[in-house]
């Protein structure tokens, strides 16, 4: 049985007929209709999750996972802010996420009512659609909610994906489960794009034009098709390609590009300077790789987007190429190769090879180091923001590891319950690098009877926010240890054990090899949690001396080059 409210038959039936079947519900009220609609229909696959911050996050996990959009459903009031963060995480990312939102009737906002509050557009600017169903009276009303429904379905994936927000006002009373059967409904549906190249822009011309060639890759989902495409262009065509870890595409003969452009010299970053720079995807982790390519007074910027929208982020955009990367990648790929050996290239492939890997005694970076050392093939890896992704930038990754990272926020509040939702949804062996705060910020991450057994959590726990020690500068501020680091002593094994973890324990470098073999095996019948305790002080000791060691290499490098020019 169904709840007899026609809203909601609308609602339930078209999410059906969109093949929306993965559901995160939150308890309450106001949303009881729905949850129970929901619930009780085995076509869907629900997730009980108490906490909306955490909810919110736990389905852009199922999102990654199976890669096609999820819906998150809360009760009204302050329930619905709380889904804030995660909207905003999907639509910088952009993610399918369905929110859906009961609410109260309009009449009653602002009348001191209880769990009242302005719902209808809440996170206008942040969704691709936002809409307001009726409470269905007559027909036309009924046809209006189904219009309204389906125009929200149908933004989560218009040229570019996104979320949207559907608003669902529910009067008492609430609780009339008597409708046999879903109705009949109207379902609009509209083809994808394709893609095609308009012949007067002559882009392949000019890009032959070209001799110093550089293809940037930023956050982009595994699965994407690009990497034997960025092989061929920069083995045949000399470009640069310099793929983000988040792009899931290998590194191929450009690996740690940031740690060489925080080290190079002005003349080293004069010979590896651009003039044609093709970008896509989503987010770059390196702020070096910005900056650089910000002052580098480059040529040409061509940006590649489906949606066709502006983003600048290099301050130096020329072209905007509305294709899907792979149609137009293709299209450079098939051009005649080059024949003579390009100076840029091996200029940037002579730079990334003289970076070394992090060898550091025991510290963050070092157990960075020594898990990803050890990451099983085909495995799902989830980074916190903040130390654990940018750590990872400096270490080699295998190829069929999938990567995640809430990079479209780059906030640190919903790492652990989006990697939560992932392993919950998929049977991938499934991986979180994280740091304390970003771990005890989420701690309702693990609040859920979803946890999978293949879920695997290394927190390094150093006390506090150690990347906040790394800043030029703000090591000078009284405030640092208290207030901006928040220096505490917690640990993680309490809250883990009560959750049904196996808790492993490292302080030192002899014990992380001991624990790394058992935390990184698919076998065993519960998740595990590893936290390495690690000094603040050490850790920002360790990662100066490697970028002090670096520079040394490359200032060693222009002497001999410039000896030789002599």
């Amino acid at each position: 049985m169904y709840s007899d409210k026609k809203n909601v038959s609308q609602l339930v039936a078209l999410l059906k007929a969109h093949g929306i079947t993965q559901l995160v519900l939150s308890p309450g009220s106001r949303n009881a209709p729905l949850i129970h609609s929901f619930a009780t229909d085995s076509d869907f696959t629900c997730y009980s999750i108490v906490d909306e911050r955490s909810a919110g996050f736990f389905a852009i996990g199922i999102i990654e996972a199976r890669q096609q959009p999820v819906a998150v459903c809360c009760t009204s009031g302050t329930a619905a802010l709380n889904l804030g963060p995660a909207v905003a995480e999907a639509y910088y990312q952009q993610l399918p996420l369905l929110v859906i939102t009961a609410d109260r009737p309009l009449a009653w906002t602002g009348q001191t009512d209880g769990q009242t509050i302005p719902q209808s557009g809440m996170f206008e600017g942040l969704v691709r659609r936002s809409v307001h169903l009726p409470e269905v009276k007559d027909e036309e009303e009924e046809w209006h909610c189904n219009r309204l429904i389906n125009e929200a379905i149908l933004s989560l994936d218009n040229d570019s994906r996104g979320p949207a927000h559907i608003n669902i006002p529910l009067s008492e009373p609430l609780f009339t489960f008597d409708t046999e059967k879903l109705p009949t409904v109207r379902v609009i549906r509209r083809p994808k794009p394709i893609f095609t190249l308009p012949p007067e822009e002559q882009y392949a011309t000019r890009f032959r034009s070209f001799s110093r060639k550089m293809i940037i890759a930023g956050q982009l989902p595994p699965g994407n098709r690009l990497a034997k495409l960025m092989k061929t262009l920069s083995g045949e065509q000399g470009v640069v390609v310099l793929a983000d870890q988040l792009s899931n595409i290998p590194a191929g003969e450009y690996p740690r590009f940031d740690a060489v452009l925080r080290t190079a010299g002005e003349e080293g970053r004069r010979e590896l300077a651009p003039e044609l720079v093709i970008t896509l995807g989503g987010h770059i982790v390196s702020k070096q790789l910005k900056q650089f390519i910000r002052r580098a007074g480059i040529k040409e910027l061509w940006q590649i987007t489906p949606s066709g929208e502006v983003a600048d982020t290099f301050q130096s955009l020329t072209d905007i190429i509305r294709c899907d990367h792979y149609t137009f990648l293709h299209h450079l790929a098939q051009l005649p190769p080059e024949k003579k050996k390009n100076p840029f290239r091996e200029s940037w492939k002579n730079a990334c090879a003289a970076v070394t890997l992090p060898e550091v005694p025991f510290s963050d970076l070092h157990a960075t180091g020594a898990f990803l050392r050890q990451l099983p093939e085909e495995a799902a890896l989830h980074l916190a923001n903040s130390h654990a992704v940018y750590l990872a930038q400096l270490f080699s990754i295998p190829p069929t590891v999938h990567l995640f990272c809430n990079r479209g926020t780059n906030g640190i509040e919903g790492s652990l319950s989006t990697t939560v939702g992932y392993a919950a949804a998929s049977e991938k062996l499934t991986f979180l690098l994280t740091g304390d705060l970003s771990f005890f910020y989420d701690m309702n991450g693990l609040w859920n009877k979803h946890l999978s057994p293949n879920l695997r959590i290394l927190v390094n726990n150093n006390g506090g926010g150690g990347i906040f020690h790394t800043l030029p500068g703000l090591n000078a501020s009284e405030a640092l240890n208290e207030y901006i680091a928040a220096a505490h002593s917690t640990d993680a094994r309490t809250w883990a054990e009560q959750r049904g973890f196996l808790c492993l324990t490292a302080r030192n470098a002899e014990e992380l090899q001991q624990q790394l073999p058992l935390f990184v095996n698919r076998k065993g019948d519960k998740p595990i949690l590893l936290e390495v305790f690690t000094s603040m002080k050490v850790n920002t000791e360790q990662i100066a001396s490697y970028y002090q060691q670096q520079k040394t290499i490359e200032n060693d490098k222009e002497r001999m080059d410039n000896h030789q020019g002599i």
